[in-house]
């Protein structure tokens, strides 16, 4: 009878142990991530998910949100549509989470967002750029950290006419980030006067564009302006280049980064009459803190590796601006249910972002976490800049980076500030 007292004791014992520390396990609050880790984009979907790591990373060294840790959730969307939908539904049915950071490709956030809104969670995505997000009937659940194609288009045009190029044919990837940009370019290219000789629309994962190519190289443009990803950017770039093209090109943010320069049509390698790219200059979403974005580069390349993949900067502001407004809710955040928790992060965002309250910016989260539990209000100064929201989700105010490709590298050559 002992004996059998002694083993049902222990047998409590053990199971209200592993109880006590599987509830330790949980008491963290989860964020997810919708990256291209697959497909067009797969580039860019890691350097711009280890941005919001870093971010989380950095919140729980200030001590974490509410005195409990980030765990961040990242899920492949596959640069696709589908599979981005997919990716978010396992987000809130599997992950619990309240908030997503993403996806990257403006389609795959739309698709994603379906979820997201009959979840009630929030979603901010830091680089998706078409127009189309703007009009989005999403009960406010859905954000960007990045400016618009509306504003990147603008300032596209005006680079292509302070160049000197006459006619102009634009090949773009078929999709809302594609087209939207490509009608933006060219509406402003020729109301400078300019001429747009083809619109050529491409899918995505084709073995080959040669007939793409083709149509955009008739009539000799002066420049092309490709408006894609670096997976089959790359294969555009090298069938010009073998149809013996010999114009300027064109790049927007899609085409940023070491995924296409370096890279096959650009080897610092290579002699430099085969640096085909060389010289050619681009657009992306920039940052108004130059100085700010410095020190996030400098913690971001210690953490990781050098990158010049833009929308880094816009991650970790997403990231950032989660945790902040988890925060301002203050400690009843932790009991809610996640749809009551996805409400309360959308309707402190703005609370923290916007003006007024006291500045805040890059390595002062753990000043700006103690203002928050007192009670008093932040306006956070993001690594891209002021971040603003305004009544559609989008950034009231931003800056569109001019750079050009030197030494086969990505430089930076102006920043041009946008907004209202």
């Amino acid at each position: 009878m002992n004996k059998k007292l002694l083993v049902l004791l222990v047998f409590m014992i053990l199971f209200a142990f592993g109880l006590s520390t599987s509830a330790v396990a949980e008491e963290v609050i989860k964020i997810g991530g919708l990256f291209s880790l697959t497909g067009a984009l797969s580039p860019y979907g890691p350097p711009i998910a280890d941005a919001a790591k870093l971010a989380v990373k950095h919140i729980n060294e200030a001590g974490g949100v509410l005195s409990t840790k980030l765990e961040f959730v990242v899920r492949d969307t596959g640069t696709a549509p589908a599979m981005g939908r997919d990716a978010a539904a396992k987000l809130l049915e599997i992950d619990k989470v309240p908030a997503i950071i993403g996806a990257l490709s403006s389609g795959v956030t739309v698709a994603a967002s379906s979820i997201a809104i009959a979840g009630e969670v929030v979603q901010i995505s830091p680089a998706s750029t078409s127009p189309m997000l703007t009009d989005l009937e999403d009960n406010d659940y859905v954000f960007r950290t990045c400016v618009s194609d509306a504003l990147q288009g603008v300032v596209q045009a005006t680079l292509a006419i302070n160049l000197g190029y006459k006619t102009v044919s634009v090949i773009y990837v078929n999709n809302p980030y594609g087209k939207g940009l490509a009608d933006v370019f060219k509406e402003n290219f020729e109301a400078g006067e300019g001429e747009v000789l083809a619109m050529v629309p491409y899918e995505e994962a084709k073995p080959s564009y040669r007939g793409e190519v083709e149509a955009a190289l008739e009539g000799s443009p002066d420049a092309i302006n490709l408006i894609g990803y670096p997976v089959d950017g790359n294969k555009m770039l090298i069938e010009t280049i073998e149809l013996g093209y010999e114009g300027e090109y064109i790049f927007p943010d899609g085409m940023k980064g070491e995924g296409v320069s370096p890279g096959p049509a650009c080897d610092p390698e290579a002699p430099f009459e085969q640096q085909y790219i060389e010289g050619a200059f681009g657009t992306a979403p920039g940052s108004l803190a130059v100085a700010v974005a410095e020190k996030f580069d400098a913690a971001y390349t210690e953490e990781y590796k050098p990158s010049s993949i833009p929308f880094r900067g816009q991650s970790y502001d997403a990231a950032i601006l989660i945790a902040l407004a988890i925060q301002k809710t203050g400690p009843e955040f932790l009991g809610m249910s996640r749809a009551e928790q996805g409400r309360a992060i959308r309707d402190n965002l703005r609370a923290v972002a916007n003006p007024p309250g006291e500045e805040v910016t890059y390595g002062e989260l753990t000043k700006a976490l103690e203002l928050l539990s007192k009670g008093v209000d932040i306006n956070y100064q993001g690594v891209s800049g002021p971040i603003t929201f305004d009544e559609n989700g989008d950034m009231a105010e931003g800056a569109i980076e001019i750079w050009t490709i030197k030494g086969c590298k990505v430089t930076p050559v102006w920043i041009v500030e946008v907004g209202e």
